[in-house]
């Protein structure tokens, strides 16, 4: 419980600071941010309630993570320099879609979490970021330090959440073998919500260092 608040509370600052900083964020790719995180509150109370009240809402989870995997998809394309690169991520997006359409539709239906296609999207978005890191430190590309680039955060907090959630995926498959499906959802629960505590802490700390080297920039200027 304390975990599930704490996870909601970071989520929430992500966007309240969001909002307040938004003006710094203008002239950077963090700006999609916005609507993004809004939507991802409103997913998040709304699943929370469900939760609560015994709903099943596998289709919303559907929905809405593939709409993350693209959202993230697209700010790797705006911050990638390399056009294969560019390409890729763009290549991504309607692969994507008829991945999870065909998944839906086909295999594991609207009644379960698409897991098969989330892992998928896990995968590309673990390459992404590791293409973005790999790209960060060409000598071409060596112009600021990455700790005091934005997306590097948000690179950083994507690629541990994404690398948790393959691992903790599997973790759930191998303890419901062993008839621990109940013990399987608890330790689920609690890594989900601690890596989501570092994503949207990355996110945050992303944004205030977006706002610093706005005003580093306004003083040299």
């Amino acid at each position: 419980m304390f975990l599930t608040k704490l996870y909601l509370l970071v989520q929430a600052s992500s966007f309240l600071i969001c909002v307040l900083l938004y003006r710094a964020l203008k002239s950077s790719s963090l700006r999609y941010f916005l609507p993004f995180l809004l939507l991802t509150l409103f997913v998040e109370m709304l699943g929370y309630w469900s939760i609560k009240n015994g709903v099943r809402n596998y289709m919303m989870f559907n929905v809405f993570t593939t709409i993350e995997f693209l959202f993230y998809a697209f700010l790797f394309f705006k911050n990638f320099k390399l056009k294969i690169f560019k390409k890729i991520a763009l290549f991504f997006i309607p692969l994507y879609i008829v991945a999870v359409a065909i998944n839906l539709l086909f295999i594991q239906g609207t009644n379960n979490f698409h897991t098969y296609t989330f892992l998928l999207g896990s995968f590309f978005i673990v390459t992404f970021c590791c293409l973005f890191f790999y790209e960060s430190v060409l000598p071409d590309y060596l112009d600021n330090a990455l700790t005091k680039q934005p997306f590097f955060w948000v690179c950083t907090g994507l690629l541990l959440f994404y690398l948790g959630s393959v691992i903790i995926n599997a973790l759930f498959e191998y303890l419901r073998s062993f008839d621990m499906q109940e013990e399987g959802k608890r330790i689920y629960g609690i890594i989900n919500q601690s890596l989501n505590v570092v994503l949207y802490s990355a996110f945050i700390f992303a944004f205030l260092l977006c706002q610093k080297n706005s005003k580093t920039y306004s003083l040299q200027s």
